[in-house]
């Protein structure tokens, strides 16, 4: 018994020393934002961009809600979208980016039709605070695709009066409130996946309790590290979407909401369980939470352990362990770290066939996971292909 307990005081010593190292690495975060995020898997990064862009994107996106009929003093008209967002509609977005000349015009109308300039402004040279945090999470500026093309969002997510009056006694902080949910509807799911290396709000307007904040389940970063952590062959988005989040999140018990400042940021560890919340308070909540793409899977046994991030430890913490070899290179090339196409992008004959797979998936992770899980998968039965027209 003493030697378990030497050895474990020793990884606990070992795992301290990893932690203070990295903190110690970060040249943008202070050392109490680095541990909040290492003991919790969020943090508030005050004063990361000027309240004066905060306010300027306000304002242009009131003109675009007003060209909507929906009026900055005329609550009344907010119910016609509770929850909405502005800017260029994604299709033309990702049509713009892709090189189509039409979608591109179409892009730099919208934006000068409401006051936006002709592309998001570089976050390094407007928010270098901002900037300057997100690389300090994820281990410095290599370990990000394209750093110097991150940009500060100006198109937004925004809250007018969404609606949670239905969720009974126990409010949103309740395993029954609707929309838990983990973000990456594009890729598989794994405990290293890149697509996602941080989920970032930004917060354009003051947010007090209870006004719309988003709110998070702490816990679950957890809850999903363990269960990611059981499957090196990664496990399918619609898998996730559709079934572990309604009901994993009766593991869980910690619940926040995200409030601050116009010009405040929030990190989250990507695989924070968050939701959309509701928004009694007749203020308008401006905000955007976009991520950042790394541009190497996560590692958890890296030769120089000084050397992970914030990010990665947040996982080891999790797991218990100071070192998991989670991948090896076989690994990557039986199962890469692609993204999927989403589900709107989908043929029919591809949703087909995703079925089955999502069916065959469920019936293996079934063996693994939680009772609800058993219970629930192994009664489904296998779809079969339609014909399809031609």
């Amino acid at each position: 018994m003493s030697t378990e307990l030497n050895e474990s005081s020793k990884m606990n010593a070992d795992f301290e020393a990893m932690m203070e190292q990295a903190i110690a690495n970060c040249s943008t975060l202070s050392p109490a934002e680095a541990r909040q995020f290492l003991d919790q898997g969020w943090v508030v990064v005050k004063g990361a961009f000027p309240k004066e862009i905060a306010a300027e994107t306000v304002a242009c996106c009131w003109r675009e809600l007003e060209d909507k009929g929906i009026m900055q003093n005329d609550v009344e008209t907010w119910k016609k979208s509770p929850y909405i967002r502005t800017g260029c509609p994604p299709n033309v977005s990702i049509m713009a980016m892709r090189g189509d000349k039409e979608a591109q015009a179409q892009r730099l109308e919208i934006r000068e039709r409401y006051g936006l300039p002709p592309n998001s402004p570089l976050l390094q040279e407007v928010a270098p605070r901002a900037f300057g945090a997100q690389l300090d999470f994820v281990g410095g500026r290599d370990r990000v695709v394209d750093p110097e093309e991150i940009r500060l969002p100006d198109s937004l997510a925004i809250n007018l009066c969404s609606d949670d009056s239905g969720l009974g006694e126990d409010g949103w902080r309740s395993t029954r409130a609707p929309g838990w949910h983990k973000d990456g509807w594009q890729y598989q799911h794994f405990l290293d996946s890149p697509q996602q290396g941080l989920l970032i709000a930004y917060i354009f307007s003051d947010i007090l309790p209870e006004s719309g904040g988003t709110q998070i389940c702490v816990d679950s970063v957890g809850v999903i590290a363990r269960m990611l952590a059981k499957h090196p062959e990664g496990i399918h988005p619609d898998t996730v979407q559709a079934y572990i989040q309604p009901h994993m999140i009766k593991e869980c018990s910690h619940f926040e909401e995200l409030t601050g400042e116009a010009g405040d940021m929030v990190i989250m560890h990507p695989y924070m369980v968050h939701r959309v919340s509701g928004n009694p308070s007749g203020r308008a909540r401006f905000a955007q939470f976009p991520s950042i793409k790394l541009s190497q899977p996560m590692q958890f046994a890296r030769d120089n352990p000084n050397e992970h991030s914030l990010t990665e430890l947040v996982v080891l913490k999790e797991l218990g362990v100071d070192r998991f070899d989670f991948a090896t290179q076989a690994d990557y090339a039986k199962y890469p770290r692609e993204d999927i196409t989403p589900p709107p992008s989908r043929t029919e004959e591809e949703q087909q066939l995703v079925n089955i797979e999502l069916y065959e998936e469920q019936q293996r992770m079934a063996q693994t996971e939680p009772e609800w899980a058993q219970e629930m998968w192994t009664k489904r039965e296998r779809p079969e292909m339609s014909k399809i027209d031609v």
